[in-house]
């Protein structure tokens, strides 16, 4: 893709293993890859030319620290693939005179007020929404909007995915998932607060992997079709991603992402926007100037043969990348989640698959002995695995990844335990 640097390129947020791990292996091919975070996971180190110690929910101290360090080595860049990360990533760059968007830029993206701001500033069609940091707060916006509601975390990574709620009840118990969910991702420095928006918009959510290389060059690359539990219409259970998607070639939703990018004012980098494809077009709902989540780097390299995690580091660099697809398919994912809540006591992988060529990979998020929560408690931490597939078409990978789903179970103690399947 790009001749690799020999200037180290700072990496800020080791985050989640199991879904982070391709992300940085890809930078970790091109580039001298030196980690700043408060520790080094033992999955990270072999991986690494340096480390900055500094602990990411101080800004000051990571400032000091990175500075500390770019006294003594020349930096060619610094990158996040962590959107909870990326405003802090951005004024990183900035104090390094680095590559990359303004702050403000990014901070009116991941700001759920300011993204509002912006998207009524510019009177681009979104719907209506609330940032609230208590639970009465969240009854209150939620009967302002009137019932049913939605609720997600801020600048949440999970492309699409929220709680509904029909009652005051079920808001203050939707309210007190997000909190847990955050705490387990981002720690005591996690905010305690909610969005809760309106559900009148119709039509599935899709997200829009995107590539900023500058104001006239925003190209999208991607379409992410996300599986929600139709039992739960909050959860996602999957992604897909389809180089011969329709959707890639729609004026409407190009012309979608091309204002909500230029009217925040990102300048370079990746791009996720995620709309809703409602009976009036599609419908703007968040903006992250950041890698997708949940896998979604992966689908793309699997289906398109684009590594959005080289390409984010190539921009970070300040060069223009090749964005051309070197592949024609599909690739999936599915999470599995638990259907029982109590302590996890056996896990049975598809064992009659491995050898699969299009089963890409399969993981277990969880181990015997640790406790889950079942829906509509359950959120990403309680996920017991996920695997990805490959085939022709988006329609392949579903059917395989049900019949790998036909194979794989879990027994949790609970009173009415049972083998677990995918819904």
């Amino acid at each position: 893709m790009h001749t690799p640097t020999r200037r180290p390129l700072l990496l800020v947020g080791a985050d989640i293993r199991e879904y982070h791990a391709y992300s940085l292996l890809q930078v970790a091919a091109t580039h001298p890859l030196v980690l700043v975070d408060h520790a080094v996971p033992a999955w990270v180190r072999p991986y690494l030319a340096g480390e900055v110690t500094a602990d990411l929910g101080d800004s000051r101290q990571v400032r000091q620290a990175v500075a500390a360090f770019a006294a003594e080595h020349e930096v060619g860049a610094v990158l996040t693939y962590a959107a909870r990360h990326a405003e802090l990533t951005a004024h990183l760059a900035q104090q390094l005179d680095l590559h990359g968007s303004a702050p403000a830029a990014v901070a009116a993206c991941h700001d759920e007020a300011g993204f509002r701001q912006v998207l009524d500033e510019h009177a681009l069609d979104s719907g209506q929404s609330f940032t609230v940091e208590a639970e009465d707060s969240a009854v209150e916006a939620a009967r302002l909007l009137g019932y049913p509601v939605s609720l997600r975390a801020p600048g949440a990574e999970e492309n699409g995915a929220s709680l509904r709620a029909h009652s005051d009840d079920e808001v203050r118990a939707a309210f007190q998932r997000i909190c847990r969910d955050e705490a387990h991702i981002l720690g005591p420095f996690a905010p305690t607060s909610a969005v809760v928006e309106e559900v009148g918009l119709d039509g599935p959510p899709v997200g829009v992997e995107a590539v900023v290389t500058g104001p006239a060059g925003i190209q999208t690359v991607a379409i992410t079709r996300i599986k929600a539990n139709p039992r739960l219409p909050g959860q996602v259970l999957g992604y897909s991603v389809d180089a011969h998607d329709p959707l890639l070639h729609d004026k409407a939703i190009d012309q979608c992402v091309v204002q909500a990018v230029t009217a925040c004012g990102i300048t370079s980098g990746i791009v996720h926007v995620q709309l809703r494809l409602s009976s009036r077009g599609p419908r703007l709902t968040a903006l992250n100037a950041c890698l997708p989540g949940d896998l979604v780097p992966l689908l793309v390299a699997r289906a398109l043969g684009i590594s959005l995690p080289q390409v984010a580091a190539t921009l970070a660099t300040g060069t223009v990348p090749a964005l051309s697809p070197t592949r024609e398919g599909a690739a999936a994912v599915r999470f599995l989640y638990p259907d029982a809540t109590g302590q996890i006591k056996r896990l049975r992988p598809p064992s009659e698959f491995a050898t699969q060529p299009w089963l890409d990979r399969f993981a277990w998020t969880q181990q015997p002995g640790n406790a889950v929560l079942a829906p509509p408690s359950s959120g990403l931490k309680d996920r017991l695995a996920h695997w990805v597939v490959t085939g022709a078409d988006a329609a392949a990978c579903n059917a395989r990844l049900d019949l790998v789903a036909g194979h794989v179970s879990a027994h949790i103690s609970s009173p009415d335990s049972h083998p677990l399947g995918v819904r």
